[in-house]
């Protein structure tokens, strides 16, 4: 870990956050209370909701191990959340046993909670915690942490799940993957997904519409986009196959469930750096 002081943004442990909530989906575990009115209203609102966290934890992992396969040796994965199993540094080094590893997020609880588990495992020197959000991607490329860890001038697997649809249209979303774009070198690799209704059935559309309106109580409101507007965020890099698809549809390493309610509300793709 570098001499810097972690300074996490101090959130109301009082309104619920999307980091709680996503790792709550994921593991069950519930970290404060004040969480436990708002995942009643979710669960009311979208049975299926926990499906699409695993969902997409589980593409975080089949494409880490994707990228590692095209031979990216570091990642900066952004809007990392609290740590569970399968988290990045671990997967990657299954196959690149000396992977570097930075992980960016602005919630207070998953930075100390990564930092906590960064250092048991005694991996600082290849894997730090960065404060920091996709909003200013300044703030984390510039940060001496990822300066320490990153070489820019290799390519690099950004990992962007689950993130994009707390970014709000007037944060310009495109605009933000352009500039980390701009800052890696080519062979660099991105992946990223989002949650959408396109392809959802009514009842589908109906009760994620729900779930997304319980989120304007949350501290970061939820923003749903179709296919042709996840695409945009795209812009310059090569889709690997097959393009955009479902999260539980991409590379799979287990048979895919077309019955999954969760399944056609999350769309996902790989694109490299020419």
């Amino acid at each position: 870990m570098s001499s810097n002081d972690f300074e996490p943004r101090q959130l109301d442990t009082h309104k619920p956050s999307s980091a709680r909530i996503y790792h709550h989906m994921i593991t069950g575990e519930v970290i404060f209370e004040s969480d436990l009115p708002f995942i009643h209203r979710l669960y009311a609102d979208i049975p299926f909701y926990p499906l699409w966290a695993q969902h997409n934890r589980r593409f975080l992992g089949r494409a880490v191990r994707y990228m590692a396969g095209k031979g990216i040796r570091q990642f900066l994965d952004i809007g990392s959340g609290l740590p569970t199993g399968g988290n990045t540094h671990e997967v990657a080094r299954e196959l690149v046993p000396d992977a570097r590893v930075v992980y960016v997020d602005n919630d207070e609880e998953a930075i100390n909670r990564a930092r906590d588990l960064l250092q048991s495992e005694q991996v600082l020197d290849t894997t730090a915690m960065v404060d920091a959000d996709l909003r200013d991607p300044a703030r984390i490329l510039e940060h001496p942490d990822t300066q320490r860890l990153i070489d820019f001038s290799e390519p690099v697997g950004l990992l962007v799940v689950s993130v994009l649809p707390w970014v709000t249209d007037a944060d310009e979303p495109a605009a933000l993957i352009k500039q980390l774009r701009d800052a890696v070198a080519p062979g660099s690799h991105i992946a990223m997904t989002h949650v959408s209704l396109e392809d959802a059935g009514q009842k589908i559309k109906e009760q994620v519409a729900a779930g997304a309106a319980v989120f304007t109580d949350a501290s970061t409101p939820v923003t749903l986009r179709n296919r042709n507007q996840f695409a945009t965020f795209f812009e310059g890099w090569t889709m690997a196959e097959p393009g955009i698809t479902y999260a539980t549809d991409w590379h799979p390493d287990q048979p895919v469930d077309t019955d999954d309610y969760a399944r056609s509300c999350n769309f996902a793709a790989v694109g490299s750096l020419p």
